[in-house]
């Protein structure tokens, strides 16, 4: 029941470290506000709505530059029930390998509940995911976009 993704981008292995572990760079692809404390047990917590708190408190739990990001994940509020109560947060896992001209990116979002809710939180889940990560191929590989910029 895991969510699996794979990509490649075509640029650097720190620039699309850093799209993941910077707070401005975040905010340029995955959420509009996000508070990111860059060591295992800080803050990881990304904000779809800068009015919404729902993702407070979520944390780094691995933080292995440059190569593994693991952290707690909140889904929207028609989620919260089934995967926002602590304890009992899903997980995601990034992992970086740098591939000669090519970063291969890997995502893996764990934890979901096999309920009817739970199921309806994951489909939503895959396909976010696959838009964010189009997201953040197209504007990193960009010339002219704040992600493709040392």
């Amino acid at each position: 029941m895991t969510i699996k993704h794979e990509i490649f981008i075509e640029k650097e292995l720190d620039l699309v470290w850093r799209a993941w572990t910077e707070e401005d760079r975040v905010k340029a692809w995955l959420a509009p506000a996000a508070r990111i404390e860059p060591w295992e047990g800080g803050k990881y917590e990304l904000y779809p709505d800068p009015n919404d708190q729902t993702p407070t408190g979520c944390k780094l739990l691995k933080y292995e530059k440059p190569r593994v990001l693991q952290f707690e994940w909140k889904g929207p509020e028609i989620f919260a029930e089934t995967m926002n109560l602590n304890g009992d947060l899903t997980m995601v896992q990034v992992n970086f390998k740098q591939l000669e001209d090519l970063t291969r990116l890997s995502v893996m979002h764990i934890g979901w509940k096999n309920t009817p809710q739970g199921m309806a939180a994951r489909q939503w889940h895959v396909r976010t995911w696959l838009q964010l990560l189009d997201e953040l191929k197209a504007a990193i590989e960009s010339k002219d976009h704040i992600l493709s910029r040392p």
